[in-house]
C-alpha cells in the first residue's frame, strides 16, 4: 500500500471513535484532496514502533472502512464477531491463510450442528468478504477465498400473518403503548431498530409521515394510517410529550424502547392471541404482503421497505393464497 493511503487510512481510524459517518466520510475526501499535493516518503527507523502493514492495523481499517460505507452498526458487529472466530481459529498471519484453512473452517461450524445453512453461508460471505478487501487494499498478495464455494441454501417461502392472526393480536393490544406498537410496525414497515428510532421531532402529523433512517443511513418517510394515528394519539394521551422518540422506553419521556423490549412485546401480545411464531419483523413481511395483495407495484413496496435491491423485496412478499390468475388478468390481458 501507498505512503499516502497509509497516511490517510491512519487518521480516519484513528478519528472513528470521535466523528459520525458523514464527518469520517468527509475527513476522507479532504484529505485525499489535499495530500494529493504533497510527496509522502515513509521515514527509515531502526525501531519500528507501530507497522502500518501488520495484521492489527489491517483488521482495524477494515471495520472502519465499513463503517464509512455507511453499514448499519448491527451488520458491523456481527461482521467483527465472524471474523474473530475465524482469527482465533486460525491463530496465523492473514497472508498465511489458504483456501483450505476457509473451507477447513466452514466444514468444522457446519459439523457443530444446530447451524443452519444459511447462517453457514452468512459466515462464509463474511470471512470471504474481509480476505477479498485484504487483497484489494494490498495487505496481502493473494486471496484464498476467491474459489471457496458458496452454500446451497435452501429457499423457503416466509410466511406472513394472515388478515385473521392480525385482528386476533389487535384485539389482543391492552395497553395504548402495545397498540401503538402494534399499528405502527403494520403501518409502517419499519424494521424494529427503526421503529425505537422514530421521534416527535421528525412526525408531521398533519400529514401522518415520519421521516426514518434505516440501514446504511438512508433516510426515507414513512406513513401512519388511521388506525395508527389513532393508537399514537391515544398513547400521546397517557405519556404526553413533543420531543423524543416517539414510543418511550422504561425510563420515561426521552427515552426510546429497545429492539428486545419490542420483541418482547410482540411476543406477549401474540401469546394472549393465541398466534404462533410471532416477531417483529414478520410485521414487515406483513406489511409488503398486504400492499402487494391490494395493487401497490412492487418497485413501490421496495422503496416503501427501503430496499436497495427488488430482489430482496421480492423474498419478503408471501405469495401463498394469491389469485395470481387475477393478476395476470389485471396487468397482462
Amino acid at each position: 500500500m501507498e505512503p499516502v493511503e497509509n497516511f490517510i487510512n491512519n487518521v480516519v481510524r484513528h478519528m472513528e471513535s470521535d466523528l459520525t459517518i458523514k464527518q469520517l466520510q468527509k475527513l476522507k475526501i479532504v484529505l485525499t484532496m489535499d495530500v494529493s499535493k504533497f510527496q509522502i516518503e515513509e521515514a527509515k527507523n531502526e525501531v519500528i514502533i507501530y507497522d502500518e502493514t501488520s495484521d492489527i492495523a489491517a483488521y482495524k481499517q477494515y471495520f472502519v472502512s465499513l463503517k464509512l460505507r455507511g453499514l448499519a452498526e448491527g451488520t458491523i458487529n456481527l461482521a467483527m464477531r465472524t471474523v474473530d472466530c475465524f482469527n482465533r481459529y486460525m491463530r496465523k498471519p492473514f497472508k498465511e491463510v489458504t483456501t483450505n484453512d476457509i473451507r477447513l473452517y466452514v466444514a468444522s461450524r457446519g459439523m457443530q450442528g444446530g447451524i443452519s445453512n444459511a447462517t453457514l453461508n452468512r459466515e462464509r460471505g463474511a470471512i470471504c468478504r474481509f480476505y477479498q478487501w485484504l487483497f484489494d487494499e494490498e495487505y496481502i498478495p493473494k486471496n484464498p477465498a476467491r474459489r471457496v464455494e458458496a452454500i446451497k441454501v435452501e429457499k423457503r417461502l416466509k410466511k406472513a400473518f394472515t388478515p385473521v392472526e392480525v385482528e386476533l393480536m389487535r384485539n389482543a393490544c391492552i395497553k395504548p403503548k402495545e397498540k401503538a406498537v402494534f399499528e405502527l410496525l403494520l403501518s409502517t414497515g419499519c424494521r424494529v431498530t427503526e421503529l425505537t428510532l422514530l421521534s416527535m421531532e421528525n412526525y408531521d402529523q398533519q400529514s401522518g409521515s415520519i421521516t426514518v433512517i434505516g440501514k446504511g443511513n438512508k433516510e426515507r418517510r414513512v406513513f401512519v394510517n388511521a388506525r395508527a394515528k389513532v393508537a399514537i394519539d391515544n398513547y400521546l394521551k397517557v405519556k404526553p410529550h413533543i420531543v423524543g422518540p416517539i414510543i418511550c422506553g422504561l425510563h420515561g419521556v426521552g427515552t426510546g424502547m429497545t429492539s428486545n423490549g419490542i420483541q418482547k412485546m410482540v411476543k406477549e401480545i401474540a401469546k394472549r392471541a393465541g398466534v404462533a411464531h410471532a416477531h417483529p419483523h414478520k410485521f414487515r413481511r406483513t406489511a409488503a404482503t398486504f400492499a402487494i395483495k391490494q395493487g401497490m407495484e412492487i418497485n413501490n413496496v421496495r422503496i416503501f421497505l427501503g430496499h436497495s435491491d427488488i430482489g430482496t423485496t421480492q423474498g419478503y412478499i408471501d405469495v401463498s393464497g394469491m389469485d395470481f390468475k387475477q393478476v395476470h388478468e389485471r396487468f397482462i390481458a
